[in-house]
């Protein structure tokens, strides 16, 4: 069953092999921290904070919004209750989806949908695990390459499905167990720290990718690399793509499109 194959960067002589490949979203698929900024900026203004992207970006990125609010929250010494917290949420994800919904053109992650279409779907699975929320993960999904996309995973787990968000493993504890795939098999694709850290804990190998922070915030992942194309030339030796393709038509997967 094993397909995905990159160099052990600790015994170079090997080849560790996959049986899933788990995709991060925000920064990973997406292109979408600024979205989100901005979407959390619309609700923090009308609270009177002006959140700069530096302190979003340090603090924020990688966390899902039911632990970044009440820390947030916290930090400029408001005091909210549980259900106002959540409310806040509420206007958060309906202010992404606006912004979604009215943007031109979604910037997809250079090259995602040639990786995807590298990877061999007869013996690989592949899955999301996201901090963001299944609204805002669906929204997206619906209109990157005109809904094709989503038909591809066999599995997307949201903050919706955990109690605990990045760092903690337990989202891809779960995306590993619905899988049906332990989770030293699984290839993760991260860009944050706390989504390094997350699938680290998770007993997962992980690939960082430095499209949203520097490879030194990066440290702790099994590799680094720039972006998907760098990350086709590692699993397959040639970027033209000369690997079993995958078709962007096949129909919607019942699990997938209900978020299983």
């Amino acid at each position: 069953m094993n397909t995905i194959a990159v160099p052990n960067t600790r015994l170079k002589s090997e080849e560790i092999m996959f049986k899933a490949v788990i995709f991060d979203f925000d920064g990973v698929i997406l292109d979408s921290e600024p979205l989100h900024y901005q979407a959390c900026c619309t609700v923090f203004k009308q609270l009177g904070y002006a959140l700069s992207y530096d302190e979003y970006t340090e603090k924020y990125i990688g966390t899902s919004d039911k632990d970044m609010f009440p820390l947030l929250l916290k930090t400029i010494g408001l005091d909210f209750t549980s259900h106002e917290v959540q409310s806040l949420i509420n206007m958060k994800v309906e202010a992404y989806i606006h912004i979604i919904r009215h943007h031109d053109s979604l910037p997809m992650i250079p090259d995602l949908d040639n990786y995807l279409s590298s990877i061999n779907r007869d013996t690989t699975k592949i899955a999301i695990c996201s901090g963001s929320t299944k609204n805002e993960i669906r929204i997206v999904l619906e209109r990157l390459l005109q809904g094709r996309l989503q038909s591809l995973f066999d599995c997307i787990i949201t903050s919706d499905d955990v109690t605990h968000g990045k760092p903690s493993p337990e989202g891809y504890q779960l995306t590993a167990n619905r899988l049906g795939v332990k989770p030293a098999d699984c290839l993760v694709i991260e860009d944050s720290p706390h989504g390094v850290r997350a699938a680290k804990s998770a007993g997962m190998y992980v690939t960082g990718l430095s499209t949203t922070y520097p490879a030194s915030q990066l440290a702790h992942a099994d590799k680094i690399v720039s972006g998907y194309r760098e990350l086709m030339q590692l699993h397959i030796g040639d970027p033209s793509l000369s690997a079993p393709q995958v078709s962007l038509k096949k129909n919607v997967k019942e699990n997938a499109s209900d978020y299983s």
